[in-house]
């Protein structure tokens, strides 16, 4: 780099390091998810873990990643289906997580971190709409 003081690139590669380090500690990961409907009763309790590995089937343009449930302790399966594939993205810091391969019959959830935990909201999505059916949370478990 012409012109670079040996400091900037130092703090460049510290910059690199510390953002590759906190976008490995989510891959591999155990989180409890608690899905609640608009009434606040929960319709699902499950344990899923989020892995690297791209998904296989996807109607959604990006690139999404598989996400497996390990357990599940409650499942509305028709209010938020834990039978079917789930994959997960992440931009602008908000995770995205549903089914893709359902074509046109997407729900997600979408939330943000707060440390130790990403809360948000559960929609249903189709072409032209955004239904609000819940919220979720996810916490980590160590």
């Amino acid at each position: 780099m012409p012109g670079s003081s040996p400091r900037k690139i130092f703090a460049a590669i510290l910059m690199f390091g510390a953002t590759v380090m906190a976008q490995a500690q989510g891959i591999d990961t155990r989180w409890r998810l608690l899905v609640v409907d608009l009434k606040h009763e929960v319709k699902v309790e499950a344990t899923i873990r989020f892995l690297g590995e791209p998904v296989t089937e996807s109607c959604m343009g990006s690139s999404w990643k598989r996400a497996v449930i390990e357990a599940k302790t409650a499942s509305d399966e028709k209010f938020f289906p834990l039978a079917e594939p789930l994959a997960y993205q992440i931009q602008g810091g908000e995770l995205t997580l549903g089914r893709t391969a359902v074509c046109d019959g997407y729900l997600f959830l979408s939330g943000r971190s707060k440390g130790a935990t990403i809360q948000g909201t559960y929609d249903a999505v189709g072409i032209g709409l955004v239904q609000k059916l819940g919220h979720f949370t996810l916490k980590r478990i160590p």
